[in-house]
């Protein structure tokens, strides 16, 4: 198993080479062992020029390892081309105990000879490590005058022959793992807290389509009932939920969602699954007292407006299966917000945004008081004549600002978010009221108790 990596030098080449070629890192152990300086003479004698490549780790591709950076900058000052980047830096990293410093080098010259051929390179084979492992250093302009281009595919070409390489020698290859979509952290976040999110709002619909229709088009259809919008582009198919401001690709939705997934999901059953009903739970009745007419809902404003959001989300919570508006469903992961929300408005009975801001500055004046009376106590504590039984009770008095403080700064942040997101609600309400009657015509079969749940929805 070998791992490759390139990247530029724009400044020192010098500095490559030196760490390449590094003695420390590049001693041959077996020639260390030879210790007689008479017998290491003759065999220097006898090795001449090859003494250097045999006693050390180090060769060189059109270039000797002593004289490579005079020869580099001989070609460079040739060819004019001096500037810009110097060289390319690479390295071969074998797995540990796996290949032994004579093999790695040999790959490592293969290598070189087979990916550059009208370059000089220095290919240093260093043993310092557990993991055996070569380091490249390529000189920027070829013989031919022409610069290297390190790009996606010269490092695809790299890793290739390195695979190629390593099999015919025998070691291990690491393989490609498979791909799969990334997802943004966000969504990730919501999916593994079990919250609905955008992309799987849309992944429900379709299997819910998917699984009650016969061919592609009356997929489609039911698609389109529930609020999409499809559009091609070039090759790929794209989707847009109602209320929503772009389009994206089926397939990015995951395995299964691509278009050709679909229609092999859709033909892989001639009929429709039906899921067996849930069973009815039984009636209780309760015997009450009073007039049911004083139990009607009279609020008004805000908190109307929130009562009955919050309870159409809690609806559409547990009856997942259920067809609801889009831009419901969206505002599922903002359930336990907009409750709190709704509890605030009941604790201060808050129906108009005016309110809400007269609300939103009193309890600003009061956290200034606070805040005033906290300094004021503050300078008590630290003057030199307070008792240490004053002290205790400035101490107490602060721990109960404290908590005041902090349910102060709730509300206020409350204050502002019922303002704004109140706009929002009533923009998705409206939403919501023109969908409905832009499907009033096909309704008109329907008996008056569906037409009657078909409103409260």
């Amino acid at each position: 198993m070998a791992t490759t990596k390139i990247w530029p030098v724009k400044t020192r080449l010098d500095h490559v080479l030196r760490y390449a070629e590094d003695e420390g890192k590049t001693e041959n152990a077996d020639w260390s062992k030879i210790g007689d300086p008479s017998l290491r003479d003759v065999m220097d004698y006898a090795m001449d020029d090859a003494k250097t490549q045999q006693q050390y780790y180090v060769s060189g591709w059109n270039c000797l390892p002593g004289i490579a950076l005079k020869e580099m900058r001989l070609v460079k000052r040739m060819f004019g081309k001096e500037d810009g980047i110097l060289a390319f830096h690479g390295y071969q990293s074998f797995k540990p105990g796996e290949v032994s410093p004579e093999i790695a080098h040999e790959i490592g010259m293969k290598l070189a000879e087979e990916l550059w051929p009208d370059h000089q390179v220095i290919i240093a084979t260093h043993v310092n490590k557990d993991h055996v492992h070569n380091h490249f250093v390529l000189n920027s302009v070829g013989l031919h005058g022409k610069k290297f281009n390190a790009c996606k595919a010269s490092y695809r070409e790299m890793r290739a022959a390195s695979d190629r390489l390593c099999r015919e020698y025998g070691l291990s290859v690491i393989e490609p793992k498979s791909t799969s979509t990334t997802k943004h952290y966000t969504e990730w976040a919501a999916e593994h807290a079990g919250e609905p999110t955008y992309r799987s709002i849309i992944r429900q619909d379709i299997d819910t389509a998917v699984k009650y229709s016969m061919t592609v088009q009356e997929f489609f259809k039911a698609m389109k009932k529930k609020g999409y919008v499809f559009e091609q582009r070039g090759s790929f198919l794209r989707i847009k939920a109602s209320g929503s401001k772009r389009f994206m690709r089926l397939r990015s939705l995951g395995p299964g969602y691509s278009e050709e997934s679909i229609k092999q999901r859709i033909l892989r059953h001639r009929y429709p699954e039906i899921e067996p009903r849930e069973p009815k739970k039984p009636k209780k009745y309760v015997r009450v007292q009073g007039d049911f007419r004083l139990s009607k809902v009279t609020w008004k404003g805000l908190r109307a407006l929130y009562f009955f959001y919050v309870r159409k989300l809690r609806e559409a919570k547990s009856h997942p299966k259920q067809r609801y508006p889009f831009v419901l469903k969206e505002d599922l992961r903002h359930l336990d917000a907009l409750s709190e929300q709704s509890k605030f408005l009941f604790r201060y009975k808050l129906d108009t945004g005016e309110q809400v801001q007269a609300l939103q500055k009193t309890l600003s004046e009061k956290l200034s008081d606070l805040q005033s009376e906290r300094k004021e106590l503050n300078n008590e504590r630290r003057r030199t004549g307070t008792t240490e039984e004053r002290k205790t009770e400035i101490e107490d008095r602060l721990k109960a600002l404290s908590e005041t403080g902090k349910q102060l700064r709730r509300d206020l942040k409350l204050c502002t978010d019922v303002l704004l997101r109140s706009i929002e609600i009533k923009e998705k309400r409206r939403t919501m009221q023109q969908e409905r009657l832009a499907q009033k015509p096909t309704e008109k079969g329907k008996s008056r108790n569906a037409r009657r749940r078909d409103y409260e929805r």
